[in-house]
């Protein structure tokens, strides 16, 4: 529910556009820096102290704040609100995923932790598709439909339909999380996590620029998709966001698992990430090529399911094999600083990296997703590149985690 809400102006990227005569940089902003900007500070936080507080109405307060959030950007009435409410929303949503996380790692068989993680970010994959299909189904329900005729855009009602479930989940988290102790009330912060990497920047530097610019691939594709469908394709919004919210439906998850299990057993091995995460951005980067040359929605939908599943893949094998690199101690405060960074250079930069692309560089129906195959080209071969020379110092600096484990 998080990412449903997270890809509202993703969704409806075409119906702002219009209301609010926006450009693609405009758009881009709004979807990624806007969110982003009080995010990576409350994700630090969380990183820090999140594992030291109580579950229940940390994670439940959590989803509350950002239902309301979401709420507040629907009923905006320009683009400066649309920006104080994406910036409430990622306030909101840092606290989540650090202390989301830190519980099932902890929870996770040794053996089977990659899969378990892929369970995880799954989620979010099917967030993303679940806010492209309900939201295009609700676009398309409300279009000139008694609502409408009250003078409320089909936009705005259909992102208050989104968050209709939200209210379910607060109170699952709250019920379901009472009386859970926090994960560690002593635990290492920030300044413990800085310091290791500080130490071990081969190791741990390396992997986190890699995470970055796969990242930024999946978050940039993510944001464009309905709108380079849209635009390449003739289709209408709603019938965009349904074709692009199908196919991730399906792709996403299985990308996501199935590098778990390649994780798993690469990691049993004494491997490392390097080659899944190549093998995903190499998918990915296809795709993207793909997609700028697509005409139709069936060719639009195979390059897609290639972006996504392939993004997919790489994004789990850099969650998956930053877990190896720490103490499990250290692992809640480390996970932070990966969330703040990776959200920064993917949700902070792909996007808008990608409207400013197609703004200044290409023209046409096509443009926007000319722009989307450059960006992903250039982030895919810098993060191959980073992995590639971050191989060998991470099987050791895993290598010396499992000793000191065994000890």
């Amino acid at each position: 529910m998080a990412f449903v809400d997270r890809a509202v102006p993703s969704v409806y990227a075409p119906a702002l556009k219009a209301e609010f005569q926006l450009t693609d940089t405009q758009l881009g902003a709004l979807q990624g820096p806007a969110f982003v900007a009080l995010y990576v500070a409350a994700t630090l936080l969380a990183g820090h102290r999140g594992h030291r507080l109580s579950p229940a109405p940390l994670l439940a307060g959590a989803a509350a704040l950002w239902t309301a959030a979401t709420i507040a950007l629907a009923f905006a009435p320009g683009y400066e609100e649309l920006l104080v409410a994406r910036l409430v929303l990622g306030f909101a949503q840092a606290a989540f995923a650090p202390a989301a996380l830190a519980l099932i790692v902890a929870a996770a068989p040794p053996d089977r932790l990659s899969r378990w993680v892929s369970m995880f970010t799954s989620g979010s994959s099917m967030g993303r598709s679940g806010a492209l299909l309900a939201g295009g189904l609700a676009l398309g329900a409300v279009s000139g439909g008694a609502l409408h005729a009250f003078g409320h855009a089909p936009w705005r009602v259909a992102v208050i339909l989104l968050t209709l479930p939200n209210l379910l989940l607060v109170a699952l988290l709250a019920w379901r999380l009472r009386g859970l102790k926090p994960a560690d009330e002593n635990g290492p912060g920030l300044g413990r996590a800085l310091a290791r990497i500080a130490a071990r920047p081969a190791g741990l530097g390396l992997h986190f620029l890699a995470s970055g610019g796969v990242i930024l691939v999946v978050q940039a594709a993510g944001a464009w998709a309905p709108s380079i469908v849209n635009r390449a394709c003739g289709l209408g919004p709603a019938a965009s966001a349904l074709l692009v919210g199908a196919v991730v439906l399906v792709a996403a998850p299985s990308g996501h698992l199935a590098a778990g299990w390649l994780m798993d057993r690469r990691l049993r091995a004494g491997g490392g990430p390097a080659a899944v995460l190549a093998g995903g951005l190499a998918l990915a980067a296809l795709g993207a090529a793909l997609l700028a040359g697509a005409r139709s929605p069936a060719g639009a939908a195979g390059a897609l399911f290639l972006i996504t599943a392939g993004g997919g893949g790489a994004a789990l094998a850099a969650l998956a094999g930053l877990q190896p690199l720490s103490p499990a101690a250290l692992r809640p405060p480390m996970n932070g600083l990966y969330l703040a960074f990776v959200t920064v250079a993917g949700l902070g930069f792909g996007p808008l990296l990608t409207g400013m692309v197609s703004d200044r560089l290409f023209a046409g129906p096509q443009g926007l997703a000319m722009a989307l195959a450059l960006v992903t080209a250039l982030a895919a071969a810098l993060a191959v590149l980073a992995a590639s020379l971050g191989a060998r110092p991470w099987r050791r600096l895993a290598g010396e985690i499992r000793e000191v484990a065994v000890a």
